[in-house]
């Protein structure tokens, strides 16, 4: 028997799972074209000055956004490329990883959910007191001395 699911591919480092349209480059803006607009938009800014306004707060408007811009061009430009995915998502699992039934953990109060207090317990629409048979009770040295 075959599955109609495919199985998920790994582009520029996207799975199609997460991105189902990761396949087209569309998950992923060019460096070089980022800092071309960038640049080009920071020049036009500039070339903005040059014209027939008589106050010098247009000036500064238009300086204050083009060194904005320049400074976030010049962090975009030196920031380390590193060659590691840099999202996680319930797809990035280790190796063998089983995920806990949390569903039954919760309605048997087991794992992560055996030491929660009554507060938390009703916090969880949980009434303490029809879980009591099923909570851990706690371990007390005054039964080792009788």
């Amino acid at each position: 028997m075959s599955s109609h699911n495919k199985a998920p591919e790994v582009y520029d480092g996207v799975s199609t799972s997460d991105v189902p349209s990761a396949g087209f480059g569309w998950s992923r803006t060019p460096r070089t074209g980022t800092q071309i607009a960038g640049w080009v938009t920071v020049l036009t800014l500039l070339g903005f000055n040059f014209g027939n306004h008589q106050g010098h707060v247009e000036t500064i408007w238009l300086f204050a956004f083009a060194i904005l811009i320049a400074i976030g061009l010049l962090i975009h430009a030196f920031q380390p490329k590193l060659s590691q995915v840099r999202t996680l998502t319930g797809h990035n699992k280790p190796e063998g990883h089983v995920e806990p039934d949390w569903t039954y953990e919760q309605k048997t109060l087991g794992g992560d959910y055996a030491t929660l207090s009554d507060a938390e317990l009703r916090a969880m629409n949980i009434e303490p007191s029809r879980v009591e048979h099923l909570r851990v009770k706690p371990f007390s040295t005054a039964s080792l001395e009788n």
